[in-house]
């Protein structure tokens, strides 16, 4: 039995720089946030080579696809915050195994590097992916899960509690709540009209500290995608 309390397909639409191949999400339990040590990671320096978008252009409830966000590649969440720790917290909580760091090239010829999980005994259908710019400072986190797995939810909403100094784990709960609501609210909207059961569609997009969250419904699978990199 899993801890009570733990904290917050698929086409890429954001370039965020996230390994293509990797999954995660969870059901409608809602728990809170799991109370982890927070890293006392210093405030997060400002990029020089993403152009932030504007708070007041993302949406703040969920949209279809063709509405979706563009962020630009995420940065890093917070100048040597490496999110270990977390990942060994969620892997072992969620029983993920996680694979080695691999690198990937990306579009820009940049290089990053990637620790993929999936789960395993008990933590079948959920996947995260930790992206790394220069091997060591996170700048991005995919977590998803089946719409169908049932405690897929609380994954998601552990995800949410990455440990890095200025996100509000509270409101971040509370977001997800909504954002999932929101999505599936629009998602059985748009099949009604279409008959199309593989829509796609994105949740609002949540602002916090140093990292923006968004939530991805695409037919039997959420993607919740945690980016470095403020809104100005």
């Amino acid at each position: 039995m899993r801890a009570a309390l733990r904290v917050p397909a698929v086409l890429m639409t954001v370039v965020i720089g996230t390994a293509g191949a990797v999954s995660c999400s969870r059901s409608d339990s809602g728990t809170a946030a799991p109370d982890r040590t927070k890293a006392s990671a210093p405030h997060p320096e400002p990029s020089r080579a993403r152009t932030a978008p504007r708070a007041a252009d993302l949406p703040k409830h969920a949209v279809t696809s063709d509405k979706r966000p563009t962020f630009g590649a995420a940065d890093t969440m917070a100048a040597g915050y490496t999110g270990k720790d977390f990942l060994a917290g969620l892997s072992k909580d969620w029983k993920l195994k996680l694979d080695k760091p691999v690198g990937q090239e990306m579009p820009d010829g940049k290089k990053r590097t990637y620790v993929n999980g999936h789960g395993g005994d008990g933590g079948d259908g959920m996947t995260v992916s930790a992206g790394y710019i220069d091997n060591e400072n996170m700048s991005s986190l995919l977590c998803r899960t089946g719409t169908d797995q049932s405690d897929g939810f609380d994954f998601l909403a552990a995800c949410t509690g990455l440990d890095v100094a200025g996100v509000d784990h509270g409101k971040a709960s509370s977001w997800l709540k909504q954002a999932k609501q929101e999505t599936d609210s629009l998602y059985a909207e748009k099949i009604a009209e279409t008959g199309n059961k593989k829509e796609y569609v994105v949740s609002g997009v949540f602002t916090s500290g140093p990292v923006v969250m968004i939530l991805h419904r695409a037919y039997d699978k959420y993607s919740l995608r945690i980016l470095g990199g403020a809104v100005a």
